[in-house]
């Protein structure tokens, strides 16, 4: 089973997990004495921070709906491709995308803590710094902490990686810089050498 998390384009983005179920189809078991069965694709959606309430659907028409939905404007055009991508990355039997960074990827928690917010479930330091009361309760004790610590550690890597983006931009302007600077003095170079090979010319005195 493939686990992947929507985009945060909702208060509450669901997780989707995706599996080939076996279904009975009652109308050739009746007509042929015997059960037989078909197998069916099917979407698990979880919300966030809710590990009770799950909906499943056949991913034909989970997929039908969310093309419907897309060409009413319910869902945004990104909504319905990481959607539709999630599905063919299961097909494909590669890892679905991911959204946010793992909470098992997190260096500040320990892993009884990795554990606790995983069984609330909770997948990603996005979901956590996002997430609301009721996603909270189901982590217990220290989990408003446990939030205020993801919010802290998004913004100090946002605003780490800002710094990181200006710092290499100034580098990038000192060496564009400074190679200008040595194409200027090869050229300058290269003109001295030319005046220095031609000849001479003296002018006669007047008469």
């Amino acid at each position: 089973m493939t686990t992947a998390p929507i985009a945060l384009m909702e208060d509450s983005p669901p997780y989707l997990d995706f599996e080939i179920t076996a279904v009975e189809d009652r109308g050739k078991s009746i007509e042929k004495g015997r059960k037989i069965y078909f197998d069916v694709e099917q979407v698990f959606i979880t919300p966030m921070g809710d590990n009770k309430t799950q909906v499943i659907k056949a991913c034909d028409e989970w997929l039908s709906h969310l093309k419907e939905r897309l060409h009413h404007g319910m869902i945004s055009e990104k909504y319905y491709e990481f959607c539709n991508d999630s599905y063919k990355a299961w097909k494909n039997k590669r890892a679905a995308p991911v959204i946010g960074t793992p909470i098992e990827e997190w260096p500040q928690v320990t892993k009884s803590q990795v554990k606790m917010i995983l069984d609330a479930n909770i997948r990603t330091i996005e979901d956590l710094a996002a997430a609301p009361d009721e996603a909270l309760g189901l982590i217990g004790m220290g989990s408003r902490d446990l939030k205020r610590k993801a919010e802290i550690y998004l913004k100090s890597a946002t605003d780490h990686g800002v710094i990181s983006e200006q710092v290499s931009s100034l580098e990038s302007q000192v060496e564009s810089a400074k190679a200008e600077k040595e194409e200027m003095l090869q050229r300058l170079a290269d003109l001295e050498a030319k005046l220095a090979e031609e000849p001479v010319v003296k002018k006669k005195d007047a008469a």
